[in-house]
């Protein structure tokens, strides 16, 4: 008994120690959660956990790594999700990952940055660059709600707008543009900084917040 109590306690503390590595769910309001993701290997012992949860989720696995048993348990973790799920991609997102997630069956809706090969079923036109940096700025902390202008739905050019500007004669209305990197750029000290948008995770949240309002009132 004197042997395993070793043992044990390596086991408590490096349970604990895993524990306490695993990145926390935040909350986008709508009773939707995001979590953010560099390892499928990291998440893998609470994903079956928390997407059993009774509440949609946004797993934000742009720029995530993984393994063929955290493929497994996600895998199994996508099929038990009982809700609406969104997944945030980016070219960089292995395709392993991709795969996994179209081989499920459940209620699954991605999103990334629109490109040629873009891998997600919704494209957002946005700066792959400014994708990253709001990747990581997340991981690093940063509030999701900062990174969508907090109030979504005054900043946005979405369905609702596109159907106005049609209604008003302009069937081929779209987003302002991005800046042209190819121009010279002003003087930095001349202009204020724009701040950091996660156009992404924005469009995400709105696709959340139009299917509450397209769910049965009780």
């Amino acid at each position: 008994m004197k042997n395993l109590l070793p043992a044990l306690f390596l086991f408590l503390v490096l349970t604990g120690a895993a524990r306490a590595a695993q990145p926390e769910p935040m909350d986008l309001g709508a009773n939707l959660a995001y979590l953010h993701i560099k390892s499928l290997a990291d998440v893998a012992p609470t994903l079956l956990v928390t997407l059993s949860a009774q509440r949609p989720f946004v797993l934000d696995l742009r720029y995530a790594t993984s393994d063929a048993a955290a493929l497994a348990v996600f895998q199994t973790a996508l099929a038990r999700h009982p809700t609406p799920l969104f997944i945030l991609f980016s070219a960089a997102t292995p395709h392993e990952i991709i795969a996994t997630v179209k081989q499920s069956t459940g209620a699954i809706i991605t999103v990334s940055v629109a490109s040629a090969d873009a891998p997600a079923q919704i494209q957002v036109k946005a700066d792959p660059a400014i994708d990253r940096l709001a990747y990581e700025a997340l991981g690093q902390g940063k509030l999701p709600l900062t990174l969508v202008s907090g109030k979504i739905e005054k900043e946005r050019f979405d369905e609702k707008t596109l159907v106005q500007e049609f209604k008003n004669g302009n069937p081929d209305a779209e987003p302002p543009p991005l800046p042209d990197p190819t121009q010279p750029k002003l003087n930095q000290s001349a202009i204020v900084k724009a701040p950091l948008i996660d156009r992404v995770l924005q469009r995400t949240i709105q696709l959340h917040r139009a299917l509450l309002a397209l769910e049965p009132r009780q």
